[in-house]
């Protein structure tokens, strides 16, 4: 049942001060760009700076999102952080030019919808021998500050991050759990070339939605690349393994930039990731906006939801060997057995010994969720996601 959470009281005053003195929350492209600059003592954002995309996602912020002066703020930083992210990276490609000599490491890719389980399975497999882990604090922050071998400021900014996403809503924290030590989604990666999902998933911006439907995702991939060749370069591995549903859309544009891939999908009943994910982002919206409008995120995100799985569908059925199908309840029944096949598949030897989760942190939420929060009859489903329910129903026989 969807509850919405009463904001922090410091938040609340903010907002009401905020709007007592007619703060203008308008973000302004001009002078995100300045603050980075000042912030870093750097002026290079790149040759391949996509100027289009954030001035795109700029106007959507200032024109639908309708943020709250304090949600303004947040977003205001969290822009800001991705083009320093983009100056310090640069500054490490021209100092150090091998970063983007080096080959990326194969992938081992999780995606699927969300909901599927795709989070507990990359923190299974990012324990796992050779494997290369994206950590948090490296998805947010992937260039070292100043100094080539600096982290200490990135872990520190992520624990920051982390705690202030418990204290404005513990209850996303409880669904989908973010730790500063554990693997993340490389989506965080995409951000810092504003091309992304996760903007839509954080806010209301259909018009910037609609304009990124439009583009050449190679190129974001292709940025994402030469962020992997500089997180390789301050640590090694013998394989990345990364995760984001985010992908499931453009496995085409994906598989093109990163050949050396090996894609697992995870997968679940419909009916049971809607409803889930709906909810989560209900509550991510909650921490940056006034009002939740229900309908309009629901119809966004079941249309975007059906782009994401015509997406993955076409793929999979013109490269059927590149994806290994794991079902939801396989999964959630004998984890161990499940990875020890994903294992073996990918490195072509027996592969029996399995390592647990590296903490004691339990993954298991009291996250409760149903569609008649959404008004979502299971008609509607049906015929919206036919050809997956179909595929879904095949895996289980």
């Amino acid at each position: 049942m969807l509850k919405a959470e009463k904001r922090p009281i410091p938040i609340r005053l903010y907002n009401i001060i905020s709007r007592s003195i007619g703060m203008n929350g308008k973000l302004d492209y001009d002078k995100l760009l300045e603050k980075a600059k000042g912030n870093t003592g750097l002026q290079f954002f790149g040759a391949d700076f996509n100027e289009e995309a954030l001035q795109v996602l700029i106007k959507s912020i200032n024109e639908e999102a309708q943020l709250h002066p304090f949600g303004n703020l947040m977003i205001r930083e969290k822009l800001i952080g991705q083009l320093e992210n983009r100056l310090w990276a640069e500054h490490w490609f021209m100092k150090n030019p091998e970063i983007l000599e080096q080959e990326v490491l194969p992938i081992l890719m999780i995606t699927g919808l969300q909901r599927t389980g795709t989070t507990k399975m990359q923190r299974l497999l990012s324990n796992q021998e050779g494997a290369r882990a994206l950590m948090s604090w490296e998805a947010l922050y992937p260039a070292p500050i100043k100094e080539a071998k600096e982290k200490a400021k990135r872990i520190r900014r992520t624990n920051r991050n982390e705690k202030a996403v418990k204290f404005i809503s513990p209850t996303f924290q409880s669904i989908h759990p973010i730790h500063t030590d554990q693997p993340e989604e490389d989506v965080l990666l995409l951000d810092v070339h504003f091309m992304s999902s996760s903007s839509e998933a954080i806010m209301h911006v259909p018009e910037y939605a609609s304009w990124l439907e439009e583009q050449d995702h190679s190129e974001a991939y292709a940025y994402e690349k030469k962020l992997l060749k500089l997180l390789q370069w301050q640590r090694g591995g013998k394989f990345w393994v990364l995760k984001s549903p985010h992908h499931l859309q453009y496995l085409d544009e994906f598989t093109c930039v990163f050949p050396e891939s090996n894609i697992v999908w995870m997968h679940r009943e419909i009916e049971n990731c809607i409803a889930s994910f709906l909810s989560m982002l209900y509550y991510s919206r909650s921490m940056f906006t006034r009002d939740i409008d229900k309908h309009a995120l629901k119809s966004h995100w079941l249309n975007k939801l059906s782009l994401m799985l015509d997406g993955g569908l076409s793929f999979r059925d013109s490269n059927p060997d590149q994806i290994t199908d794991v079902k939801f309840k396989d999964f959630m029944t004998d984890e161990r057995r499940v990875v020890s096949q994903i294992m073996t598949h990918m490195l072509n030897r027996d592969y029996k010994t399995i390592n647990a989760l590296g903490n004691n942190r339990s993954y298991i939420s009291n996250h409760r969720y149903q569609l008649e929060d959404w008004q979502i009859e299971p008609t509607e489903l049906e015929i919206t996601f036919e050809r997956y329910i179909k595929l879904v129903k095949g895996l289980n026989k």
